[in-house]
């Protein structure tokens, strides 16, 4: 049986579809390429973040999700704390991109928390700690095994501190308390000490910490900066909450 000739347009077709096919398996092979680490040059948000994912997930065991890129960093959660939100900066040289993230100082978050409560509940009574890495990447060599004390001398983040002990010399406590952080080598960015009622501090959870300085729903709040040249925490100010939260 004598084959048919492809006619001119069926030939333009044909050419048509090879190109696209091609090009789709060209961009599931990057695809491929980049989520199992193989140093490609990125040309999309979505190749940094595979990427990202990847590298995250061989340094710590654990899977993550990418959330967004901006500027020279993509933002990722662990699939088990979608409420983290992991810097992992990037850098490119010479068609190679390299990583460093943030991520240790999440890690060490809650025993770090502990620790620090234990430190200041002398002075406090029954308070809350909380501790907010900051978003700038640490050490390449930490890892989720780096010890606590290492990450609290060197670290990068921020101590909040909510009591409703009585503001009575709060800023002789508050001296206290800085003293007690360069006595124990805890380089803390900066230390924020907020008064509030006692029922708002018994029903006080992390997520609030935004609204109640934005909002100033507190009676005082004492806080300073660490001076990493001079070792010491310093420009203590001591700021007065919102008059009608005053009057509760």
């Amino acid at each position: 049986m004598k084959k048919r000739r492809l006619s001119q347009n069926e030939e333009a077709i044909r050419g048509i579809l090879l190109i696209i096919v091609f090009i789709v398996g060209l961009v599931f092979l990057r695809d491929v390429l980049v989520k199992r680490g193989v140093s490609i040059t990125m040309l999309t948000e979505s190749d940094y973040i595979n990427a990202a994912e990847y590298y995250m997930q061989k340094k710590y065991g654990e899977k993550f999700e990418g959330e967004y890129v901006y500027e020279d960093s993509v933002y990722v959660h662990p699939k088990s704390k979608p409420e983290w939100h992991v810097v992992v900066d990037f850098e490119s040289e010479g068609g190679m991109t390299s990583f460093h993230d943030n991520y240790v100082g999440y890690l060490k978050k809650e025993e770090l928390e502990k620790y620090i409560y234990e430190l200041v509940k002398p002075i406090y009574g029954e308070c809350k700690v909380y501790i907010e890495p900051h978003g700038f990447a640490l050490e390449d060599s930490w890892n989720k095994d780096t010890d606590i004390r290492i990450y609290a001398s060197k670290g990068d983040y921020t101590t909040n501190i909510f009591t409703n002990n009585n503001i009575k010399d709060m800023d002789t406590k508050f001296k206290s308390i800085c003293q007690i952080f360069i006595d124990n080598k805890l380089e803390s960015n900066a230390i924020l000490v907020t008064y509030i009622t006692n029922t708002d501090l018994s029903d006080f959870q992390e997520k609030y910490i935004d609204m109640v300085n934005n909002r100033r729903i507190f009676f005082y709040r004492v806080d300073a900066v660490y001076d990493n040249v001079e070792k010491r925490f310093i420009d203590i100010d001591i700021l007065k909450g919102n008059e009608d939260y005053a009057k509760q």
